[in-house]
C-alpha cells in the first residue's frame, strides 16, 4: 500500500505523504521498502496518552527518521478523561493565561512539536482554540503538566483495538 502512496506523491498529485495511528512496529516495517519516508504520523496524543512521552519508543523513533506528528483528541485530558492528575494544574494555569483548560491542554501538545488537531461545528470554539497559539507556558510549566499527565492513562479513542494498559 505504501509504494502506491509513493507513486501518488511522485505523480505530483500529493506534496506530502503520510500515516495515521502507526506505531513503531508499523513505522519499522513501511521504512523497510519505503523510497519516501512518511512525512508525518497522525496519532492520539493529549496529556492522558503521551506514548511513554519524549524517549518513548515511538516518539523518538520518529524524531530519528524526522516524520511529524499530529495529534489527534489534544483535548482529551480537558474533556473526556476528567478526573484526572492534571485537573488542579489546568484550571491554575487557565485562570493564570485567561484562556481554557481546553486551550492549555492544546498549547501542550503544540509544546511538544506536534500539529495539534481539533474539531469543533461552533466557530466560536474554533477560534477560542486559535488563542492556543497566542500564548506560551512557561517550559516548567509545560514539563510539570506532562509528568502529571503520566500519572493517568486514557484512551479516547480505539480503546478496544489496544490492551487497556497499552501506552505504546
Amino acid at each position: 500500500a505504501w509504494s502506491e502512496m509513493e507513486k501518488v506523491k511522485q505523480s505530483g498529485k500529493a506534496r506530502s505523504i503520510g500515516v495515521s495511528n502507526y506505531l513503531q512496529p508499523q513505522l519499522a516495517a513501511t521504512l523497510q521498502t519505503a523510497n519516501i519516508t512518511p512525512s508525518i504520523n497522525q496519532i492520539e496524543f493529549h496529556l492522558y496518552l503521551q506514548h511513554g512521552g519524549p524517549n518513548g519508543l515511538l516518539l523518538s523513533y520518529m524524531k530519528e527518521h524526522s516524520i511529524a506528528g499530529a495529534a489527534y483528541g489534544p483535548l482529551t485530558a480537558a474533556t473526556k478523561a476528567k478526573p484526572g492528575p492534571c485537573d488542579d494544574m489546568l484550571a491554575s494555569l487557565s485562570t493564570k493565561y485567561y484562556v481554557s483548560e481546553g486551550e492549555i491542554a492544546l498549547r501542550w501538545c503544540v509544546d511538544q512539536g506536534f500539529v495539534t488537531i481539533t474539531t469543533s461545528s461552533k466557530e466560536e470554539r474554533l477560534s477560542d482554540y486559535l488563542r492556543a497559539l497566542t500564548f506560551k507556558m512557561t517550559p516548567k510549566e509545560v514539563h510539570d503538566l506532562g509528568e502529571k499527565g503520566m500519572g493517568k492513562h486514557f484512551r479516547g479513542f480505539w480503546q478496544g483495538k489496544f490492551d487497556q494498559n497499552d501506552r505504546s
